[in-house]
């Protein structure tokens, strides 16, 4: 069978299909953290026609997770990259990540990468632009970029991308989704292991998944283009990436121009700003419960907090 997605179980090295499971696979299920990410890219010797010897590469991702809106990643820029040259060290290497899996949600991703057009007059720009995006904490989502730089430098990043986005050869582009559940026909389960991903469809009964995350083919290095990404349940959740991807996710809504996420994305914000005034609520009382002797008007103010609905299940415990 051939294929441009397979599934590498964790503990083997085989690559099997991606729409069944196994004895020992692990479905991801509700309430559980998850954490999908980049281990490696290789631009190989089967795109030789296309590629120049030594190319300027970008990987980037675009994830949904369920209703959520396609929020853009990127993960690697390299200047002068030899054909057939592993990726392994990806500045971003964090493709998605959840601390509460509703259970019931599609993960989409689409993987691209990009040979970037080096004949252009827009290599200087895009290269100080995405060793700016390396350099800048949470930059490397490109809906935050307007919010990460200075407004000229912001700018200067922003045009690059877009140019590099629109002009240039994709080397790989492949979209896939993993569903919730059982597996069902055309539709790969949601669950543990790494994922193999060619560039074209494979038989891939012959190849090894080796150990520093690269694939042989009869005990030599692949000469394939491929990408491998990892799914799993014990990746430590990173607070600061799962608020910036839930930022993204919220600017790329605000931005995309769709008139039927409005409602939707006025009722996220009202919510998280809710949520934050009632955080400092919270905050504030157990301040004042702390206190020896409160005000009169600090002892008011903590009986009009302990009014509040959603908090009650914090002051009242059982």
């Amino acid at each position: 069978m051939n294929d441009r997605i397979w599934l590498v179980l964790p503990g083997t090295e085989a690559l099997i299909s991606p729409y069944a499971v196994y004895t020992g696979s692990k479905l991801i299920e509700a309430a559980q953290p998850f954490a999908v990410t980049m281990i490696s890219v290789v631009v190989g010797e089967d795109l030789e026609g296309i590629l120049r010897g030594k190319n300027d590469v970008l990987v980037l991702t675009r994830v949904s997770l369920g209703e959520q809106p396609r929020v853009d990643r990127i993960h690697f820029y390299e200047e002068e990259l030899a054909v057939g040259e592993p990726v392994r060290n990806l500045f971003s290497d964090s493709v998605f990540i959840t601390d509460d899996y509703s259970g019931r949600d599609r993960l989409w991703i689409e993987l691209n990468v990009l040979e970037v057009d080096t004949d252009t007059g827009e290599r200087q720009a895009a290269t100080v632009a995405f060793k700016s995006l390396a350099a800048t904490a949470g930059a490397a989502f490109p809906a935050l970029l307007p919010y990460s730089f200075a407004a000229s430098a912001g700018v200067t990043v922003i045009q690059s991308l877009t140019s590099v986005l629109e002009k240039n050869e994709r080397v790989i582009k492949f979209p896939f989704s993993l569903y919730p559940g059982a597996p069902r026909p055309g539709m790969a389960p949601l669950q543990e292991g790494t994922y193999v991903v060619f560039s074209q469809p494979r038989d891939a009964i012959r190849y090894r998944l080796e150990s520093n995350g690269l694939l042989s083919l009869a005990g030599q290095p692949a000469k394939v283009s491929y990408a491998v990404f990892n799914v799993s349940t014990e990746t430590p959740v990173t607070p600061s990436f799962v608020l910036n991807q839930k930022m993204a996710t919220l600017l790329t809504q605000i931005n995309s121009g769709n008139s039927n996420s409005a409602r939707a994305t006025l009722d996220f914000v009202t919510s998280t700003v809710q949520q934050y005034a009632n955080y400092q609520k919270l905050q504030r009382y157990l301040q004042l419960k702390s206190k020896a002797q409160p005000s009169d008007k600090e002892a008011a103010l903590m009986l009009d907090i302990e009014k509040v609905e959603e908090l009650k299940p914090f002051l009242f415990k059982s």
